[in-house]
C-alpha cells in the first residue's frame, strides 16, 4: 500500500511538472526593451524606446520626443545578418516594426538609436 502510494505521488507530479512546462511559451517569456532618456532641456527627457516582441521575431522603433531627429532599431539575427526599423512617423502616435526573424533564426541583440546629428547615440538592448 504505501509503495502504491509514493508511486501514485510521483506520477502526480510528474504529470504536474510536464503539464506547467507544455503550457509555458519557451521564447515569449522575456521580450526585450530599452529606451534613451537624453532628450529635453534637462537631458532627462524619453527621445525614444524600441525593442523585440512576437519570440524574438519582430523588431520596432518608437519615437517619443518631437525635435526631429527621429529613432531606430538596429538588429543581429542568430545567422549573423543584420537590419534597422526607423519610426516612419516621427514623434506621432504609432510605432514602426519590421519582422527579420524566424522561429529558426531569431534576433539575438539589438540596439536603439536616438538620430541625433551628427552622430547617433545608441543603448544596447538585451533580447
Amino acid at each position: 500500500m504505501q509503495r502504491h502510494r509514493a508511486l501514485r505521488a510521483v506520477v502526480i507530479a510528474f504529470a504536474l511538472v510536464a503539464g506547467l512546462l507544455a503550457g509555458a511559451p519557451i521564447a515569449s517569456a522575456h521580450e526585450g526593451y530599452q529606451d534613451v532618456n537624453l532628450c529635453g532641456g534637462d537631458f532627462n527627457n524619453r527621445c525614444g524606446y524600441g525593442g523585440v516582441t512576437n519570440s524574438h521575431t519582430r523588431a520596432y522603433a518608437c519615437d517619443t520626443f518631437a525635435e526631429g531627429y527621429g529613432f531606430r532599431t538596429y538588429w543581429t539575427l542568430q545567422n549573423g545578418s543584420t537590419g534597422f526599423v526607423d519610426d516612419a512617423n516621427g514623434s506621432d502616435s504609432g510605432c514602426s516594426a519590421r519582422v527579420p526573424g524566424t522561429s529558426t533564426n531569431r534576433i539575438v541583440d539589438f540596439d536603439v538609436c536616438w538620430k541625433r546629428q551628427p552622430e547617433f547615440i545608441c543603448v544596447d538592448g538585451t533580447p
